[in-house]
């Protein structure tokens, strides 16, 4: 039996192209999101490190939210409490909770990795499909 192969008009090469695109972009926009947020955590990696080795007995201002801040010491900079999901907090170490901040910078590093290359399969298609495109277009006259 004979495959045939499907012909498909320049607009439903287009239309596909245009999908690609679109894909691509919102791909990259995740990567953004986890950039962000990997940079959010290393921030707070180092400052659970900071205050573990200098923080005891040291006056901070603390975040309230909406650019306010109260003014605090440090008591037990080992003192730790960590939201583990659904909104369930637990009491664990600097070290516990820097290590479980590794643990999502890995994950999302991995992540981040895979969409990348997703990125790269959809750009391959997207320029496999413009030579299709180019081929399927008929030889202009001079």
């Amino acid at each position: 039996m004979a495959e045939e192969k499907k012909v498909r008009t320049h607009e439903q090469i287009q239309d596909e192209i245009r999908s690609y695109l679109g894909e691509i972009e919102y791909l990259r926009e995740q990567i953004g999101a986890i950039d962000a947020t990997i940079a959010d955590l290393r921030i707070v990696d180092a400052t659970l490190r900071y205050l573990k080795e200098k923080g005891e007995g040291k006056s901070i201002y603390i975040p309230l939210g909406s650019g306010i801040a109260i003014r605090g010491k440090i008591e037990k900079p080992d003192d730790v409490i960590m939201d583990v999901g659904a909104g369930i907090l637990i009491n664990t170490t600097v070290d516990e909770a820097r290590e479980n901040i590794e643990k999502r910078i890995n994950t999302l590093m991995e992540l981040r990795l895979a969409l990348l290359r997703k990125i790269e399969e959809d750009t391959r298609k997207v320029n496999e499909l413009l030579k299709e495109l180019r081929e399927s277009q008929p030889e202009k006259k001079e």
